[in-house]
């Protein structure tokens, strides 16, 4: 039997394992970039119905478990497109946010620990371009993302942690420059007073 493929009559039942993590995947991602459909996947989707359809009109039982594997890997294709649109999210994201905050006084403030976040992002970074440099990896896709996995895990911890910190750092660098603002002011306000004082003094 060639490598991964599902012993007969199987087919249909990995096929729903598959086809569930896809649409949770696809949620969860949705929710957490906020950029809407994921085109990529749900075309995956779309094909995976071309391919069922295709098997139920067949009368030949091996084409109708080409078709079914067909489909399997058009889900498992729908996943992979999934975890690379998270993983181009999280890279974008966490690199967004150092440009904007890494040089705020508020930032190791807020984050405690942002030091050790920066160099876990980049322990992440250099690995994934590691498992992407390895050509036996990257082409065969399951095994990658397997590979993955935990880099996802990691990334997605990291830039939670600063989108909730993107806030709280902008209001304290708001709070800063009210102050500031509110300083300039008293010391030109004194400063007029003073030289009023001495005009006043030397008539």
């Amino acid at each position: 039997m060639a490598k991964n493929m599902p012993a007969k009559g199987d087919e249909l039942q990995i096929l729903l394992d598959l086809f569930k993590q896809a649409e949770t995947k696809i949620k969860n991602a949705e929710l957490i970039t906020s950029e809407g459909v994921l085109i990529p996947s749900i075309n995956e989707l779309r094909y995976v119905g071309h391919h069922i359809v295709r098997s139920l009109l067949s009368d030949d039982a091996k084409e109708i478990q080409a078709e079914r594997v067909r489909a399997i890997n058009h889900v498992k294709r729908a996943i992979y497109d999934i975890d690379e649109s998270l993983l181009i999210y999280y890279i974008e994201s966490a690199v967004n946010f150092k440009e904007k905050y890494n040089d705020s006084g508020f930032t190791t403030e807020v984050v405690t620990d942002y030091p050790e976040k920066l160099a876990m992002l980049d322990e992440a970074n250099k690995s994934i371009q590691q498992l992407r440099e390895d050509n036996n990896n990257y082409q065969d896709r399951e095994q990658f993302y397997q590979k993955l996995n935990p880099y996802l895990d990691k990334l997605s911890k990291i830039v939670a942690i600063f989108e909730q910190s993107a806030p709280l750092i902008a209001n304290k660098q708001q709070d800063k420059g009210n102050q500031d603002r509110k300083s300039k002011r008293r010391f030109i306000i004194m400063a007029l007073i003073g030289i009023i004082g001495i005009i006043v003094a030397l008539k």
